[in-house]
C-alpha cells in the first residue's frame, strides 16, 4: 500500500508540473463562500450571473463551446431535503453520459460525503487515480450528482465513477423547460449504495459545461437551496 501511495504521489507531482490548473478560485459571496472554477481543465469561463445566499446559490450562464463553470462550497450538512431547479435550452449531443472521460452535463449539482468511502482496494484506487490524472480529479468521498442528461432516460440512476452515482432529472425532451425537484439525500444515498451515509454532506458543487466539440451556445440556469426551505 505504501508503494502504491508513493507511486501515486510521484505521478501527481508530474501531473501538476505538466498540466495547467483550472482552479483559479474567486469568492462569489462573502456570506455564501462559494468558490468559482472551470470544471474542465482546458475550459474557459462563460458569460454568467450568480447570486449566493446562506443556504443556496442561483446562476444563469450562456456557454459557448469550450466553456464551463463550477461553484463549490464546503461545510457540514445533514443529508436532508435539497431543492433543485434547472432550466436548459439545449444539451451536449456529442458526449457519452456513461463514460467518466466524456460525461459533461449542461447543468448538475453534486453532493459530496467526504468522510464516506467504498472498499475498492489498492489496485482500483490506483486505476482511478490514473484515470483522473487525465480526466480531472473528483472530490474525495462518495458523491450524489443530479444532472440534466444528454440522452439518458429521465429517472435513470447509474454509477459514473465507483464512488459517484448520477440521477438524471431531465433530458433533451425537457429542453426549454424549467424542472424543479426536491430530493431527500439520505433516501437517494440508500437507493444508490444500499445503506445510509456514514456522515454529513461536506461539499456541494453546482456546475454547467459545454464541451468544445459541440456547436452553438447553451443557456442554462441552476438554483439550489440546501437545506431546503420546505419539506
Amino acid at each position: 500500500m505504501n508503494r502504491v501511495r508513493k507511486f501515486a504521489g510521484f505521478l501527481l507531482g508530474i501531473f501538476l508540473v505538466l498540466v495547467p490548473s483550472n482552479l483559479a478560485f474567486a469568492e462569489v459571496s462573502a456570506s455564501g463562500k462559494w468558490e468559482e472554477s472551470t470544471p474542465g481543465r482546458w475550459e474557459s469561463l462563460p458569460e454568467r450571473h450568480v447570486g449566493a445566499t446562506d443556504n443556496g446559490i442561483s446562476m444563469e450562464v450562456t456557454m459557448s463551446p469550450g466553456t464551463g463553470v463550477s461553484y463549490a462550497r464546503t461545510g457540514n450538512w445533514n443529508p436532508g431535503p435539497a431543492e433543485l431547479r434547472f432550466a436548459v435550452d439545449n444539451v451536449n449531443a456529442g458526449v457519452n453520459d456513461y463514460l467518466p472521460g466524456e460525461a459533461a452535463f449542461p447543468a448538475s449539482v453534486t453532493f459530496v460525503f467526504g468522510i464516506d468511502s467504498l472498499k475498492l482496494g489498492a489496485k482500483i484506487r490506483l486505476w482511478l487515480f490514473l484515470q483522473q490524472v487525465w480526466n480531472g480529479f473528483t472530490p474525495s468521498g462518495v458523491r450524489l450528482t443530479y444532472a440534466w442528461g444528454n440522452g439518458l432516460p429521465v429517472g435513470s440512476m447509474y454509477r459514473l465513477w465507483e464512488e459517484e452515482t448520477v440521477f438524471v432529472v431531465a433530458g433533451p425532451e425537457e429542453a426549454g423547460k424549467t424542472i424543479s425537484s426536491t430530493r431527500r439525500l439520505a433516501d437517494d444515498f440508500n437507493a444508490a449504495y444500499g445503506r445510509p451515509p456514514k456522515g454529513p454532506a461536506t461539499e456541494v458543487r453546482v456546475s454547467a459545461r459545454r464541451p468544445s466539440r459541440e456547436k452553438g451556445p447553451v443557456r442554462a440556469s441552476i438554483t439550489l437551496r440546501f437545506p431546503a426551505t420546505r419539506e
